[in-house]
């Protein structure tokens, strides 16, 4: 689904949701040297689309001779826009090309040293109250009741929306990790509660503050069922 296709009300245009995050990986054919450089044309070729941050992640572990970037993007319009004005396209039959790679097309991505990206998004009401690998504590619910969960400690695998609710709308759901159980369970973020502890989880990943910005190394990306491969 995209953001076209979301209902409204008699013609009105789709409100934008007041949390939107365009994240994107890039992989770039340069050296260390060229680091400090290639990070600072990527910030002046992304500024026209939003407020970003570019993190800059060195060799990347794989493929050492090509450098890693993370960028974090707040766009000024929707996120679904701000991917198709970046180049990424939907298709009805595969959902969102969220990948560029120059051998496949012999295109230039923002800059000609880049080899290959990977893209996504997140639009809902809010930021994520938790991220990958916090420990919370479940509030009393009927769910959690039903599960036998309230008051129990839990890990967070990962946050997701319903894709199907109007952007502004779209409030957290997460998987948690429990202790002794293999499979997941889900939980809305209405009725998880901090306890300011941390775990690491699946290897590095991105870590989203509230504000959007991406604060840690990563291998992944939040949301599940948007991953950054492992591909290079």
């Amino acid at each position: 689904m995209t953001r076209d296709d979301l209902p409204d009300r008699e013609g009105e245009p789709v409100p934008l949701a007041p949390y939107r995050l365009v994240w994107l990986a890039l992989w770039a054919e340069a050296t260390p040297q060229e680091e400090a450089k290639l990070t600072e044309y990527l910030r002046k070729a992304l500024a026209p689309h939003g407020t970003m941050v570019v993190h800059a992640r060195g060799p990347f572990r794989r493929t050492p001779e090509m450098l890693h970037f993370e960028v974090g993007l707040t766009p000024h319009g929707s996120a679904p826009d701000c991917l198709r004005a970046l180049g990424f396209t939907w298709k009805d039959d595969f959902g969102r090309n969220d990948e560029w790679e120059r051998p496949v097309n012999g295109g230039v991505f923002l800059h000609p040293a880049v080899y290959g990206a990977q893209a996504g998004e997140m639009e809902a009401a809010a930021a994520p109250r938790f991220q990958t690998g916090d420990v919370v504590r479940v509030r009393d619910s009927a769910e959690a009741r039903r599960l036998g969960l309230v008051g129990a400690e839990v890990t967070v695998g990962g946050p997701d929306y319903d894709d199907d609710t109007l952007p502004a709308r779209r409030t957290w759901y997460y998987s948690v990790l429990i202790e002794g159980q293999d499979e997941s369970e889900i939980l809305d973020e209405a009725y998880l509660e901090p306890t300011g502890r941390h775990v690491q989880l699946y290897g590095e990943r991105i870590s989203v503050s509230t504000n959007g910005v991406l604060i840690s190394p990563s291998n992944q990306h939040p949301p599940v069922g948007h991953t950054i491969a492992d591909r290079l």
